[in-house]
Protein backbone atom coordinates (compact mmCIF):
# COMPACT_ATOMS: atom_id res chain seq x y z
CA UNK A 1 0.00 0.00 0.00
CA UNK A 2 1.13 3.28 -0.72
CA UNK A 3 0.38 7.25 -0.88
CA UNK A 4 -0.43 9.09 -3.68
CA UNK A 5 -0.49 12.86 -4.47
CA UNK A 6 -1.26 15.20 -7.87
CA UNK A 7 -1.12 18.87 -8.72
CA UNK A 8 -2.08 20.55 -11.23
CA UNK A 9 -1.38 24.26 -11.44
CA UNK A 10 -3.22 27.57 -12.81
CA UNK A 11 0.74 28.17 -14.25
CA UNK A 12 4.39 26.93 -13.49
CA UNK A 13 4.41 27.16 -9.70
CA UNK A 14 7.22 25.37 -6.94
CA UNK A 15 5.21 22.43 -5.68
CA UNK A 16 6.25 23.77 -1.94
CA UNK A 17 4.22 26.86 -3.45
CA UNK A 18 1.14 25.17 -5.19
CA UNK A 19 0.53 23.09 -2.02
CA UNK A 20 2.05 24.49 0.98
CA UNK A 21 -0.27 23.27 3.80
CA UNK A 22 -0.76 19.90 1.97
CA UNK A 23 2.90 18.65 1.42
CA UNK A 24 4.53 18.67 5.00
CA UNK A 25 1.64 16.80 6.16
CA UNK A 26 1.73 14.30 2.92
CA UNK A 27 5.50 13.19 3.68
CA UNK A 28 4.54 12.13 7.52
CA UNK A 29 2.49 9.57 5.93
CA UNK A 30 6.31 7.86 5.43
CA UNK A 31 6.47 7.00 8.89
CA UNK A 32 3.90 4.10 8.02
CA UNK A 33 4.57 4.33 3.98
CA UNK A 34 8.79 3.94 4.07
CA UNK A 35 9.65 2.09 1.40
CA UNK A 36 10.72 4.78 -1.19
CA UNK A 37 9.47 8.12 -2.78
CA UNK A 38 9.19 9.41 -5.96
CA UNK A 39 8.74 12.87 -7.67
CA UNK A 40 7.72 13.92 -11.50
CA UNK A 41 7.68 17.19 -13.15
CA UNK A 42 7.06 18.81 -16.54
CA UNK A 43 9.32 21.74 -17.29
CA UNK A 44 8.68 24.62 -18.64
CA UNK A 45 7.65 24.59 -22.46
CA UNK A 46 5.79 21.32 -22.91
CA UNK A 47 2.69 21.62 -24.67
CA UNK A 48 -0.76 22.42 -22.66
CA UNK A 49 -3.51 19.62 -22.83
CA UNK A 50 -4.68 19.92 -26.78
CA UNK A 51 -2.14 23.16 -27.40
CA UNK A 52 -0.35 23.12 -30.93
CA UNK A 53 3.37 23.51 -29.38
CA UNK A 54 6.43 21.19 -29.81
CA UNK A 55 5.94 17.58 -28.79
CA UNK A 56 6.16 17.03 -25.26
CA UNK A 57 9.78 16.33 -23.08
CA UNK A 58 10.40 13.57 -20.85
CA UNK A 59 9.32 14.15 -17.37
CA UNK A 60 11.55 15.09 -14.95
CA UNK A 61 11.63 12.12 -12.20
CA UNK A 62 13.66 11.55 -9.20
CA UNK A 63 12.86 8.46 -6.93
CA UNK A 64 14.65 7.06 -3.60
CA UNK A 65 14.83 3.95 -1.52
CA UNK A 66 15.16 5.67 1.88
CA UNK A 67 11.81 6.71 3.80
CA UNK A 68 10.84 10.20 2.89
CA UNK A 69 10.61 12.37 5.69
CA UNK A 70 14.44 11.20 6.57
CA UNK A 71 15.69 11.47 3.68
CA UNK A 72 17.93 14.64 2.59
CA UNK A 73 16.90 13.52 -1.15
CA UNK A 74 13.50 13.75 -1.12
CA UNK A 75 13.41 17.54 0.34
CA UNK A 76 15.69 18.43 -2.41
CA UNK A 77 13.49 16.76 -4.90
CA UNK A 78 10.56 18.41 -3.72
CA UNK A 79 12.12 21.67 -3.03
CA UNK A 80 13.32 21.87 -6.68
CA UNK A 81 9.94 20.54 -8.34
CA UNK A 82 8.04 22.92 -10.57
CA UNK A 83 5.90 22.88 -12.98
CA UNK A 84 1.84 22.86 -14.03
CA UNK A 85 1.63 19.10 -13.55
CA UNK A 86 3.41 17.52 -10.66
CA UNK A 87 3.02 13.97 -8.79
CA UNK A 88 4.63 12.88 -5.62
CA UNK A 89 4.70 9.21 -4.28
CA UNK A 90 5.38 6.90 -1.33
CA UNK A 91 5.96 4.03 -1.19
CA UNK A 92 5.13 0.55 0.79
CA UNK A 93 6.16 -2.41 -0.79
CA UNK A 94 4.38 -5.45 -1.19
CA UNK A 95 5.24 -8.49 0.31
CA UNK A 96 8.22 -9.53 -1.33
CA UNK A 97 9.14 -6.89 -3.86
CA UNK A 98 12.72 -5.45 -3.59
CA UNK A 99 13.30 -2.14 -2.63
CA UNK A 100 15.19 -0.95 -5.50
CA UNK A 101 14.72 1.64 -7.91
CA UNK A 102 13.07 -0.39 -11.15
CA UNK A 103 10.19 -0.89 -8.38
CA UNK A 104 10.13 2.51 -6.83
CA UNK A 105 7.14 5.05 -8.16
CA UNK A 106 6.72 6.92 -10.47
CA UNK A 107 7.28 4.48 -13.77
CA UNK A 108 7.72 6.31 -16.67
CA UNK A 109 6.77 5.57 -20.35
CA UNK A 110 7.57 8.23 -22.59
CA UNK A 111 5.88 11.49 -21.56
CA UNK A 112 3.64 9.27 -19.47
CA UNK A 113 4.48 8.91 -15.40
CA UNK A 114 2.95 6.42 -13.71
CA UNK A 115 1.82 5.58 -9.76
CA UNK A 116 -0.22 2.69 -8.51
CA UNK A 117 -1.43 2.32 -4.88
CA UNK A 118 -2.23 -1.33 -3.81
CA UNK A 119 -1.66 -4.43 -4.75
CA UNK A 120 -3.25 -7.33 -6.38
CA UNK A 121 -1.76 -11.48 -6.53
CA UNK A 122 0.74 -12.24 -8.99
CA UNK A 123 1.79 -15.59 -10.45
CA UNK A 124 3.90 -16.23 -13.52
CA UNK A 125 0.69 -17.19 -15.36
CA UNK A 126 -0.90 -13.85 -14.82
CA UNK A 127 2.61 -11.76 -15.48
CA UNK A 128 2.55 -14.25 -18.65
CA UNK A 129 -0.92 -13.29 -19.75
CA UNK A 130 -0.51 -9.43 -19.28
CA UNK A 131 2.81 -9.13 -20.82
CA UNK A 132 1.01 -11.52 -24.23
CA UNK A 133 -0.90 -8.45 -24.28
CA UNK A 134 2.11 -6.41 -26.14
CA UNK A 135 2.11 -3.18 -24.01
CA UNK A 136 5.04 -1.48 -22.15
CA UNK A 137 7.50 -4.02 -20.78
CA UNK A 138 8.16 -3.90 -16.94
CA UNK A 139 11.94 -2.69 -15.86
CA UNK A 140 11.39 -4.12 -12.17
CA UNK A 141 9.34 -6.78 -10.42
CA UNK A 142 6.25 -5.24 -9.54
CA UNK A 143 2.60 -5.79 -9.65
CA UNK A 144 2.35 -1.58 -10.69
CA UNK A 145 4.15 -2.16 -13.75
CA UNK A 146 2.03 -4.97 -15.08
CA UNK A 147 -1.02 -3.08 -14.38
CA UNK A 148 0.99 -0.12 -16.34
CA UNK A 149 1.77 -2.68 -19.25
CA UNK A 150 -2.10 -3.44 -19.62
CA UNK A 151 -3.20 0.37 -19.53
CA UNK A 152 -0.73 1.00 -22.42
CA UNK A 153 -1.55 -1.65 -24.34
CA UNK A 154 -5.37 -0.68 -24.17
CA UNK A 155 -4.39 2.80 -24.71
CA UNK A 156 -2.94 1.70 -28.05
CA UNK A 157 -5.97 -0.30 -28.95
CA UNK A 158 -8.67 2.62 -28.20
CA UNK A 159 -9.72 5.24 -30.67
CA UNK A 160 -7.61 8.46 -29.62
CA UNK A 161 -8.97 11.50 -28.70
CA UNK A 162 -8.60 14.85 -30.57
CA UNK A 163 -6.30 16.26 -32.64
CA UNK A 164 -2.53 16.45 -31.57
CA UNK A 165 -0.35 18.65 -33.94
CA UNK A 166 1.01 15.35 -35.24
CA UNK A 167 -2.05 14.46 -36.60
CA UNK A 168 -1.92 11.62 -34.45
CA UNK A 169 -4.41 12.37 -30.97
CA UNK A 170 -4.06 11.81 -27.77
CA UNK A 171 -4.60 8.32 -26.13
CA UNK A 172 -7.90 8.42 -24.19
CA UNK A 173 -5.89 7.68 -21.08
CA UNK A 174 -8.66 7.66 -18.58
CA UNK A 175 -10.91 4.85 -20.64
CA UNK A 176 -7.23 3.30 -20.86
CA UNK A 177 -6.95 2.87 -17.09
CA UNK A 178 -10.60 1.73 -16.49
CA UNK A 179 -10.38 -0.96 -19.30
CA UNK A 180 -6.96 -2.10 -17.72
CA UNK A 181 -8.30 -2.27 -14.86
CA UNK A 182 -11.47 -4.23 -15.72
CA UNK A 183 -9.41 -6.83 -17.26
CA UNK A 184 -7.08 -6.70 -14.71
CA UNK A 185 -9.87 -7.59 -12.08
CA UNK A 186 -11.58 -10.54 -14.19
CA UNK A 187 -7.80 -12.17 -14.51
CA UNK A 188 -6.72 -11.94 -10.78
CA UNK A 189 -10.64 -13.14 -10.13
CA UNK A 190 -10.13 -16.27 -12.66
CA UNK A 191 -7.20 -17.28 -11.22
CA UNK A 192 -6.87 -16.63 -7.68
CA UNK A 193 -10.67 -16.23 -6.90
CA UNK A 194 -10.46 -12.32 -5.82
CA UNK A 195 -9.95 -8.92 -7.38
CA UNK A 196 -6.93 -6.62 -6.39
CA UNK A 197 -7.37 -5.38 -3.16
CA UNK A 198 -6.79 -1.94 -4.90
CA UNK A 199 -5.65 -0.59 -7.91
CA UNK A 200 -6.00 3.26 -7.43
CA UNK A 201 -3.41 5.36 -9.33
CA UNK A 202 -2.22 8.61 -10.97
CA UNK A 203 -1.14 9.18 -14.42
CA UNK A 204 0.39 12.24 -15.97
CA UNK A 205 1.21 13.61 -19.18
CA UNK A 206 2.30 17.21 -19.68
CA UNK A 207 -1.28 18.19 -19.97
CA UNK A 208 -3.62 15.92 -17.77
CA UNK A 209 -3.37 14.32 -14.50
CA UNK A 210 -5.62 11.42 -14.78
CA UNK A 211 -6.93 9.74 -11.79
CA UNK A 212 -8.34 6.37 -11.13
CA UNK A 213 -9.89 5.04 -8.01
CA UNK A 214 -10.99 1.04 -7.08
CA UNK A 215 -10.69 -0.94 -3.97
CA UNK A 216 -11.45 -4.67 -2.62
CA UNK A 217 -12.70 -3.21 1.17
CA UNK A 218 -12.55 -6.92 2.83
CA UNK A 219 -9.05 -6.59 1.50
CA UNK A 220 -8.04 -3.46 3.23
CA UNK A 221 -5.72 -3.80 6.04
CA UNK A 222 -7.40 -4.21 9.63
CA UNK A 223 -5.35 -2.13 11.64
CA UNK A 224 -6.21 1.02 9.01
CA UNK A 225 -9.41 3.11 8.82
CA UNK A 226 -12.31 2.58 6.34
CA UNK A 227 -11.41 5.18 4.08
CA UNK A 228 -7.88 4.10 3.65
CA UNK A 229 -8.11 3.33 0.13
CA UNK A 230 -10.17 6.57 -0.36
CA UNK A 231 -8.87 8.76 -3.51
CA UNK A 232 -9.84 12.28 -2.87
CA UNK A 233 -9.71 15.64 -4.82
CA UNK A 234 -10.54 19.26 -4.64
CA UNK A 235 -10.48 21.86 -7.10
CA UNK A 236 -9.67 25.70 -6.40
CA UNK A 237 -9.03 28.95 -8.41
CA UNK A 238 -5.65 28.01 -8.86
CA UNK A 239 -5.25 24.38 -8.10
CA UNK A 240 -6.67 21.00 -8.52
CA UNK A 241 -5.28 18.42 -5.71
CA UNK A 242 -6.16 14.64 -5.95
CA UNK A 243 -4.70 12.36 -2.76
CA UNK A 244 -4.46 9.92 -0.76
CA UNK A 245 -6.45 9.46 2.86
CA UNK A 246 -4.43 10.00 6.27
CA UNK A 247 -4.25 14.03 6.66
CA UNK A 248 -7.11 16.51 7.26
CA UNK A 249 -9.16 17.42 3.82
CA UNK A 250 -11.72 19.58 4.48
CA UNK A 251 -13.05 20.09 1.08
CA UNK A 252 -12.31 17.18 -0.36
CA UNK A 253 -14.42 14.92 -2.58
CA UNK A 254 -13.80 11.22 -2.98
CA UNK A 255 -13.68 9.78 -6.35
CA UNK A 256 -16.29 7.30 -6.76
CA UNK A 257 -15.22 3.30 -7.33
CA UNK A 258 -14.18 2.64 -10.88
CA UNK A 259 -14.92 6.10 -11.48
CA UNK A 260 -11.65 8.48 -13.51
CA UNK A 261 -10.71 11.92 -13.63
CA UNK A 262 -8.64 14.25 -15.86
CA UNK A 263 -7.83 17.24 -15.14
CA UNK A 264 -6.55 19.41 -18.14
CA UNK A 265 -3.70 21.99 -17.53
CA UNK A 266 -3.95 25.60 -18.48
CA UNK A 267 -7.54 25.52 -17.88
CA UNK A 268 -7.92 23.15 -14.75
CA UNK A 269 -11.19 21.78 -16.17
CA UNK A 270 -12.22 18.78 -14.37
CA UNK A 271 -13.58 15.79 -16.43
CA UNK A 272 -15.03 12.81 -14.68
CA UNK A 273 -15.61 9.65 -15.91
CA UNK A 274 -18.29 7.65 -14.78
CA UNK A 275 -17.65 3.61 -14.12
CA UNK A 276 -17.26 1.45 -17.30
CA UNK A 277 -21.50 0.53 -17.76
CA UNK A 278 -20.66 -3.25 -17.34
CA UNK A 279 -18.54 -2.34 -13.97
CA UNK A 280 -19.24 -3.89 -10.96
Amino acid sequence: MCRLLGVVSRGERPLTEAIPEELPLFTALSERHKDGWGVACYPSGTGADGADDPAPLVPLVRRGTDTARASNAYGDAVGEARGEVIVVHLRRASVGLALTAENTHPFVEGPVTFSHNGQFDLSAQLRERILARGGRAPAGTTDSELFLSLITAWAAELPRRGDAHDGQGEPDWALAIQHAAAELTALTTELFGRPPESLNCLLTTPGTLVAYAQHDPPQAPADQPPEVYDLRWRADHDRVLVSSTGYPQPGFATLAQGAALTVHRGTLRVQEHPPLPDAD
